[in-house]
C-alpha cells in the first residue's frame, strides 16, 4: 500500500501545478475570509478560526490542510444596539424580532492573517499572508468593503519520503520554492444577503521543480464569487442558500451549492451539492459567546481498495474582545 501511494505522488506532481493549486473547503460559508481579503474587520470583535480537513482519512500519506485565520476592525465606530426585552442575545438580522435598532454604520478599517498548510505525501504547500480591507456604507443597510492581501507561498517535496528504483533519478532531490503571492476581494452586504468577488495567485509565479528544466508552469489565477441570502421562514428558524463560483485558468469553473438551515442562532445543520456530484454534510454549534463548532463530512474520491473513510472538516471558532456578547455573527452568518 505505501509502495502504491509513493508511486501516485509521483505521477501526481505535473497535477500539483495544473491542477486546483487552493486547498478546497466544504465550510467555506463560516468562513469565507479564506477566499476573499476584504471580509477582514466586517465584525465588531476579532473573528478567529481553526481549521483542519483530512481526505482520504485512514491512508498513509493521505490530503490534509491545516489553517489559522484571524481577523479584526480597526476604527469601527458604528452606534446602536439591541433593545432590551429580557435576552441580550444579539440580532440574527433584519428578518427576525429580537429587536434590533436602527444603526449608523461609519467607514472603519480591517486587518487580517492567515497561514494555511497543505499536505499531500511527500509534497507540502504553506501559504502566509497579511490582509487590509476598508468598509464603508452605501445606504442605511447596505455596505461594500474592499480588501487586499499579501505574502508568500512555499512548495516543498521532500524526496527522503518517496522511495525510487534508480537512486540516481533527477527527481530523487529535495526542492524548495518561495514565491510573493498577492489577493484582492470585493465584500457587499447587508444583515440578509452578501456578494462577493476574489481573486488570487494575481502574481502568476513561475514554478520550476529540476532547475535543468527549462519549462516552467505557473501558479496559476483563481477566481471565486460567492452569494448568499438569508430567509426567516419562522420564529427562531433561518434558512441560509448560498452558491460559490471558482474559475481557474485553464481549467473549466465550478460551482457549489450550499443549503443551511439555523435554529436560535445557536445549532445548525445543512448540505452542499458541489458540481462533480459530490455532496457535504454541515452541522455547527454555537458553545458559547466565545467558542462555536463546526463540521463537514464528504465522500471526496472514491477511497483505494475500499480503503479510507471520506473527507471530514473541522473548525473551531473564537470571538475574541466580544463585548457585546455575540453570539452570531450580524454580517457573516
Amino acid at each position: 500500500m505505501k509502495q502504491l501511494l509513493l508511486f501516485i505522488s509521483v505521477a501526481f506532481v505535473p497535477f500539483l501545478v495544473l491542477g486546483q493549486q487552493k486547498p478546497q473547503y466544504s465550510q467555506y460559508t463560516i468562513n469565507n475570509y479564506l477566499l476573499n481579503p476584504a471580509i477582514a474587520g466586517i465584525e465588531k470583535y476579532a473573528d478567529v478560526k481553526l481549521g483542519s480537513r483530512s481526505q482520504m482519512s485512514g491512508i498513509e500519506g493521505a490530503p490534509t490542510t491545516y489553517y489559522v485565520s484571524a481577523h479584526a476592525p480597526l476604527g469601527n465606530t458604528s452606534r446602536g444596539g439591541m433593545k432590551r426585552s429580557g435576552k441580550s442575545m444579539p440580532s440574527f438580522g433584519a428578518g427576525n424580532n429580537s429587536g434590533r435598532i436602527s444603526e449608523q454604520f461609519r467607514p472603519h478599517h480591517g486587518i487580517g492573517i492567515l497561514a494555511v498548510h497543505d499536505r499531500y505525501g511527500a509534497f507540502a504547500r504553506t501559504e502566509a499572508s497579511l490582509a487590509y480591507a476598508y468598509h464603508i456604507g452605501l445606504s442605511r443597510n447596505v455596505r461594500l468593503s474592499g480588501g487586499v492581501s499579501a505574502g508568500l507561498i512555499q512548495q516543498k517535496l521532500r524526496s527522503y519520503e518517496l522511495t525510487f528504483a534508480n537512486k540516481a533519478d533527477a527527481a530523487n532531490s529535495d526542492w524548495n520554492m518561495v514565491k510573493p503571492n498577492l489577493s484582492v476581494g470585493l465584500w457587499l452586504y447587508s444583515d440578509n444577503f452578501y456578494i462577493g468577488s476574489s481573486a488570487a495567485q494575481l502574481l502568476a509565479n513561475s514554478i520550476n521543480f529540476d532547475n535543468s528544466v527549462e519549462e516552467r508552469s505557473l501558479l496559476y489565477e483563481h477566481y471565486f464569487l460567492t452569494g448568499a441570502y438569508r430567509f426567516n421562514v419562522v420564529d427562531r428558524v433561518d434558512l441560509i442558500p448560498s452558491m460559490m463560483v471558482m474559475w481557474q485558468q485553464p481549467l473549466p469553473g465550478s460551482v457549489d451549492f450550499s443549503l443551511r438551515a439555523v435554529y436560535d442562532n445557536r445549532v445548525w445543520i445543512g448540505g452542499t451539492y458541489r458540481q462533480t456530484s459530490k455532496f457535504a454534510v454541515l452541522a455547527g454549534v454555537t458553545i458559547s459567546e466565545v467558542f462555536d463548532l463546526g463540521y463537514a463530512y464528504d465522500q471526496g474520491v472514491p477511497a483505494i481498495n475500499g480503503m479510507g473513510s471520506g473527507n471530514h472538516e473541522v473548525v473551531l471558532g473564537m470571538r475574541i474582545f466580544n463585548k457585546a456578547g455575540v453570539l452570531c455573527p450580524q454580517n457573516l452568518w
